[in-house]
């Protein structure tokens, strides 16, 4: 998968019940066709006892301009979320 020229990989902390920092680069596997986004915020929700996230999704491809469509925001748990990064960095 590729953003803005650069080879995305996935970190060591995906799936995880961890906090997700806003801006973070996610891809959630759930619907059989990777869907790819941006967490907009993320909490802890005693309700349900792990995090919580909301998620800005751009679909199948992140884009590398302007989107064509505005992004849809859903609400996944933290465990569900593949946290990504550009390869060769390590800025969480």
């Amino acid at each position: 998968m590729k953003r803005d020229g650069g080879a995305m990989i996935e970190r060591s902390d995906s799936f995880t019940d961890t906090f997700v920092a806003p801006g973070t680069a996610v891809r959630y596997d759930g619907t059989g066709t990777p869907e790819y986004g941006v967490v907009v915020h993320c909490w802890r929700d005693d309700e349900i006892g792990m995090h919580d996230c909301y998620v800005a999704f751009f679909g199948s491809v992140f884009p590398t301009n302007k989107p064509e469509a505005k992004p849809y925001v859903l609400r996944y748990a933290a465990t569900s979320l593949a946290r990504l990064e550009l390869a060769g960095r390590n800025d969480r």
